[in-house]
């Protein structure tokens, strides 16, 4: 059978989760809930006993060991990452998407014609390749 988790400040048996993750209760932690503020912690689903993050020594050991390309994508490099793929597809004359339309929730894709021109699949329009350049660059998405 496990032993109780305990608060670290004065000693009582924690039951919320969140307590559990933080590590002692609510009133020693000085957290209330009310007048509309809202509290939230993740937790793990573990054994339930809080451990602090750093070893016996002091330091906080690092979590970077090994490739980084698993690390979580940023938005900033997400979108830098899309802009690029767009620029690509765009000088390659490939179809690519540029974004969705507001209202339907249609994508707006670029088809090039062979002529030099690119036609929108939503409304069949067709554009000059020197207008949709200028206007790809003029709004940040080539």
């Amino acid at each position: 059978m496990e032993e109780p988790v305990r608060c670290k400040k004065c000693g009582r048996v924690l039951k919320s989760p969140a307590s559990i993750a933080r590590g002692m209760g609510s009133t020693c932690a000085g957290t209330t809930f009310g007048a509309g503020k809202n509290f939230r912690i993740r937790t793990s689903r573990s054994s339930g006993k809080s451990y602090s993050a750093t070893g016996s020594n002091g330091i906080q050991n690092t979590a970077c060991y090994g490739d980084l390309s698993t690390n979580p994508v940023g938005k900033r490099q997400r979108f830098r990452g899309g802009k690029d793929e767009r620029r690509k597809l765009f000088e390659q004359r490939m179809p690519f998407q540029c974004g969705v339309l507001a209202r339907t929730h249609i994508p707006l894709i670029y088809v090039p014609l062979g002529e030099g021109g690119w036609k929108e699949n939503h409304s069949g329009r067709i554009i000059p390749h020197e207008k949709l350049q200028a206007y790809l660059k003029r709004f940040s998405l080539i």
